[in-house]
C-alpha cells in the first residue's frame, strides 16, 4: 500500500553494455527492483523520487531510457491536480460528511403515553434540540434537567446522541394503583356505600358479606383470615370481585349570558427549513389577532433518513370572542350535550354499567342547573394489606 502512495515507475532502457548498466544499477544506493533482461531490453522497477538517479546512471554509460508504464495514487492525483473544480468538490462533499455528522436530522421519542410526540419535540425544542441543530453546542444533561423541572408530566427524559440522531426516552407521571402483590396477605374491602349485587370470582380468602347486602366504605367484604378448620388460621391473599349497585350525583351548569368562539377563515403558511433555520415562503406579516395555530414539517427523506432539508406548513384558524345569550331551551340542549360528553368519558370503556339516571332541571335569573342522580354498578372491592404480626 505504502509503495502505490509513493508511485512506481516501471523503466525500459537499451545499453550499449546492458551487464555494465545493471551492475551499476545494483551497487547504486537506489532501490530498483525486477531487472530482467528481454529482447536485448532491460527493464526494472523503482520509486517516482529514485527515477531521476536512474536516469543520470544511463547517461553516464551511454544508454537510453524511457518509462514503460506508472502505477501508484500519487500520479492518479497528479493527472487531476489541475481540475480545481473536482478538488474543490471532493473538499465541500468532506466538509459536508463532517457537518452533517455533528448536525441533528432526526429526533426520536419513545416512552410516552399521555404526551404527543409534538408536545415532547416541542419541549426539546425550547431546549435548542431541534432538527438542525449542531450537536457539540447542545448540553444533553442540563437540558435533562430542564425539562424534568419545566414540566409536571414528565418524571425522567434521557437524551442520548447517536451520529445525527437524538434519542429521547420519556418516563411520565402517572396516578399508579395501590397494588398488593400477591405474596402479601390482604383483605378486600369495600370503596364505596353499596349494596351488593353480584358476587362473583372468589378465588382465595374467606366471603364476608351476601348477596343483596348493603356495605359502607371500608367494609370487609372478603377476609384474608381464614379458618383452616382444625382450630387454626392462616393469611391469604384475597382475591375475588363483588358487584354492587350505587348512586352518584353529577351536577352541570350553563349561563344564560355567555361567550363563544366565533371561528373565521384557515390560513395556511409555508416555510422552508434549512439546517435550523426557517425561511417563509409567502409575503406579509401574521397579523391575525386570537387564533388557534398548528404545524406539520416534512423532512426530505432518502432510505429512510430523513434531512434537515423540508417544508413546515402552519395552519392559522382566526376566532372573536363574541358574547352570546341563550334562551333556557338553548341552555337545556347545551346541558344534555354535557351530560352526553360526561358519560362518554366516564363511563365508556370502563368496567361500570349504567342501570338507571334522573335528571332534574332547573333555572334562576342567571343560569340553568342540571342534577343527575346515576344508579350504577360495579367492581366494588379493592385491596387492603393484612398487618399481621410475625410469630417470634
Amino acid at each position: 500500500m505504502f509503495d502505490n502512495i509513493r508511485g512506481i515507475i516501471t523503466f525500459e532502457a537499451v545499453a550499449p553494455e546492458p551487464e555494465a548498466f545493471v551492475n551499476m544499477l545494483r551497487e547504486s544506493p537506489v532501490s530498483v527492483s525486477d531487472i530482467r533482461l528481454e529482447s536485448g531490453k532491460i527493464y526494472g522497477e523503482v520509486y517516482r523520487a529514485d527515477f531521476d538517479e536512474v536516469k543520470r546512471t544511463a547517461e553516464r554509460l551511454g544508454a537510453q531510457i524511457c518509462v514503460h508504464s506508472k502505477k501508484g495514487g500519487v500520479f492518479t492525483v497528479r493527472k487531476y491536480r489541475r481540475r480545481t473544480g473536482m478538488l474543490i468538490g471532493l473538499v465541500l462533499a468532506f466538509a459536508m460528511v463532517v457537518y452533517l455528522s455533528n448536525v441533528v436530522m432526526i429526533v426520536e421519542v419513545y416512552g410516552n403515553e399521555t404526551l404527543t410526540d409534538k408536545q415532547v419535540i416541542s419541549l426539546l425544542r425550547d431546549q435548542g434540540i431541534r432538527i438542525g441543530a449542531f450537536i457539540p453546542s447542545v448540553d444533553l444533561r442540563e437540558a435533562e434537567r430542564r425539562i424534568v423541572s419545566s414540566s409536571d408530566d414528565i418524571a425522567w427524559v434521557g437524551l442520548r446522541s447517536k451520529g445525527c440522531k437524538i434519542q429521547a426516552e420519556i418516563s411520565e407521571i402517572g396516578e399508579f394503583p395501590n397494588i398488593v402483590p400477591t405474596s402479601v396477605p390482604c383483605n378486600i374491602v369495600s370503596s364505596r356505600d353499596a349494596q351488593i349485587v353480584e358476587i362473583k370470582n372468589v378465588h382465595m380468602g374467606m366471603l364476608v358479606r351476601m348477596l343483596h347486602d348493603g356495605v359502607k366504605k371500608g367494609d370487609l367484604l372478603i377476609s384474608g383470615t381464614v379458618d383452616d378448620g382444625k382450630g387454626g388460621v392462616y393469611f391469604a391473599h384475597s382475591m375475588g370481585e363483588v358487584i354492587g349497585r350505587y348512586t352518584e350525583k353529577a351536577v352541570f351548569r350553563q349561563a344564560f349570558e355567555d361567550e363563544r368562539f366565533d371561528y373565521g377563515e384557515k390560513t395556511v403558511r409555508k416555510k422552508l427549513c434549512f439546517f435550523g433555520l426557517e425561511i417563509p415562503l409567502y409575503i406579509g406579516k401574521n397579523n391575525f389577532g386570537n387564533y388557534e395555530y398548528d404545524e406539520e414539517t416534512r423532512y426530505a427523506e432518502l432510505w429512510g433518513i430523513k434531512f434537515p432539508v423540508g417544508i413546515m406548513t402552519a395552519e392559522y384558524k382566526t376566532y372573536d370572542i363574541v358574547p352570546v345569550s341563550y334562551s333556557p331551551e338553548q341552555a337545556k340542549a347545551i346541558l344534555e350535550d354535557k351530560i352526553s360528553l360526561y358519560e362518554h368519558n366516564f363511563f365508556d370503556g370502563e368496567d361500570i354499567t349504567v342501570i338507571d339516571k334522573e335528571v332534574f332541571f332547573s333555572e334562576d335569573s342567571g343560569e340553568a342547573k342540571a342534577v343527575v342522580i346515576y344508579t350504577l354498578e360495579s367492581d366494588i372491592g379493592v385491596t387492603r394489606e393484612i398487618m399481621a404480626k410475625q410469630p417470634s
